[in-house]
């Protein structure tokens, strides 16, 4: 599908990339300064294939980050390529379809588990009204990203991915229109259930 290069899509993917470059670049720096001795691009190379294997798009991408600069490559050219991936797609799609059905309880731990990375990010900030928008984001991203070819997830990976979008713009839309405040929501999380049912 081809998307227009101002589009919403567009916008976060290169906002995305950006970000894991950043990330990336960082890691190596600190690497660099705390630990001269070590084998810094073992160490990066060994994190980017753990995070080959994490069905969160923004992982995927800062896998590519971390294996770019563990091999010390320059960080000018693109992370990702869109250019003539159309059938690359589809091949791909065509192998994640095969699959089969995927277990709801791993689609749900993984809206649970990005959920809970961004509320503890935006917990420091009290910005807890963007946590809809997050999840809704990061639905973009796994949509734009789980067939794309120069990902390194696997197809099993590529699925959870797939199957993950419907599940993450119902729970941002959950939010959303809830009708609980921030603040009862922010008690809740702070409140020890042994208190929650007491007057």
């Amino acid at each position: 599908m081809m998307r227009s290069a101002d589009s919403f899509d567009d916008r976060l993917i290169k906002a995305a990339v950006a970000e894991a470059v950043s990330g990336a670049r960082w890691e190596r720096i600190d690497l660099e300064t705390r630990r001269p001795d070590c084998a810094h691009s073992e160490l990066m190379l060994a994190k980017a294939a753990e995070l080959a294997m994490s069905p969160v798009a923004r992982d995927q991408l800062m896998s590519l980050a971390l294996e770019r600069f563990g091999q010390d490559q320059q960080a000018d050219g693109p992370l990702i390529n869109d250019a003539r991936t159309a059938g690359e797609r589809d091949r791909i799609a065509g192998r994640v379809f095969g699959l089969g059905p995927h277990k709801a309880a791993d689609t749900e731990a993984l809206v649970l588990a990005v959920e809970a990375r961004h509320a503890a990010r935006l917990r420091q900030d009290v910005c807890f009204n963007l946590l809809a928008q997050c999840l809704e984001q990061d639905a973009a991203l796994q949509e734009a990203l789980w067939d794309h070819p120069d990902i390194p997830a696997g197809d099993a990976v590529r699925l959870t991915m797939l199957c993950s979008i419907p599940r993450l713009r119902a729970r941002a839309e959950d939010l959303s229109s809830s009708g609980m405040s921030w603040w009862q929501m922010i008690r809740g999380w702070f409140t020890p259930s042994s208190r929650r049912g007491s007057p």
